[in-house]
């Protein structure tokens, strides 16, 4: 699946949520859901880019397509591809905050052509541009307003952690 990395760094961020989880675990709660809702001005781009794309982006992604495993690709479902960009939060992954298209349609529509041409990548690109058509896009147009959302969190975290260890 297609996923975006945002390389924002704040240094011990991914020890300090770990002992987090350990002693105040309610405060490691609200700090996933909190992390959650910083992160949608990207999600809420990327979906809006699937809306905007339509309910099959290409006539043939609305028929039915399988592997030659028998697995099936389409059709497309525009409602799945967007309720399929999420965001994960993982402290101890390479990525500590990714947001992802869980969706094989919508990840098919996002990087198809990236790394080879075929006629299909050609298509996507024609009509909506190079890959990556959603979720890069929305990452790079959200950046600051993200890293805003993130520092303001780690500062209500570390006011509220600090106030229950000072008493």
């Amino acid at each position: 699946m297609s996923g975006v990395t945002m390389k924002t760094e704040v240094v011990g961020i991914r020890d300090a949520v770990k002992t987090l989880k350990k002693i105040e675990p309610a405060v490691y709660k609200e700090f996933r859901k909190n992390a959650v809702t910083a992160l949608k001005p990207i999600t809420l781009d990327a979906q809006a880019k699937l809306n905007q794309a339509g309910a099959a982006p290409l006539s043939g992604m609305s028929r039915k397509w399988t592997t030659k495993t028998g697995r099936q690709i389409f059709p497309y479902m525009q409602t799945k591809a967007v309720r399929g960009v999420k965001v994960s939060l993982r402290p101890s992954k390479a990525a500590f905050l990714t947001v992802q298209q869980k969706d094989a349609n919508g990840a098919i529509f996002d990087i198809a052509g990236r790394s080879s041409t075929n006629r299909f990548g050609e298509a996507l690109t024609m009509r909506f541009g190079n890959a990556s058509r959603t979720m890069w896009p929305a990452a790079d147009a959200n950046e600051a307003r993200v890293r805003d959302n993130l520092a303001d969190l780690v500062q209500s975290v570390a006011k509220q952690t600090e106030t229950k260890l000072r008493y």
